[in-house]
């Protein structure tokens, strides 16, 4: 087996790794929406709806809920840079692969592989800066969210 042919079997199987990773990266978006959005939507009718007696600070509860709807939008914001990226790295992976293809052939290579790898790394960047500004948010929206319930 030549160099070619070990590196064209590497880069498909690579292309194959990054095309699952995208697969369950979209999944899990999916159902972290789900569980996110439900989750929240019952702990809040739960808590307004069986604390009648207490009184709560509205504007500070309005904040943590903005700060938390924030928070879920850079969540799946996240999940789609890390999607994003997986799809660009796949591409980059499959064209490596197509032109270690066509050198077993010998004929030149004619993807070029870096530029979607530099489109994958900006979204992975993307999504992680959007993870982090996602956990910001949460520790924002619990922070109003107990002053809120606590008033002050």
């Amino acid at each position: 087996m030549s160099r070619d042919s070990r590196e064209f079997e590497f880069q498909s199987a690579e292309a194959m790794e990054r095309l699952r990773h995208s697969i369950g990266f979209a999944m899990a978006s999916l159902q972290a929406l789900t569980l996110i959005n439900g989750g929240a939507l019952v702990a809040l009718f739960t808590f307004v709806g069986s604390s009648t007696a207490v009184r709560f600070d509205m504007s500070a509860l309005w904040v943590a809920f903005a700060a938390f709807a924030t928070g879920l939008v850079f969540n799946l914001l996240a999940f789609l840079g890390a999607h994003l990226s997986q799809d660009y790295f796949y591409v980059s992976a499959q064209w490596s692969a197509w032109n270690a293809e066509l050198r077993m052939d010998g004929l030149p290579e004619s993807y070029d592989a870096v530029s979607p790898a530099r489109i994958g790394t900006r979204a992975q960047i993307a999504g992680i800066a959007s993870g982090i500004v996602s956990l910001i948010a949460f520790i924002v929206g619990c922070g109003f969210a107990l002053s809120g319930v606590t008033g002050g």
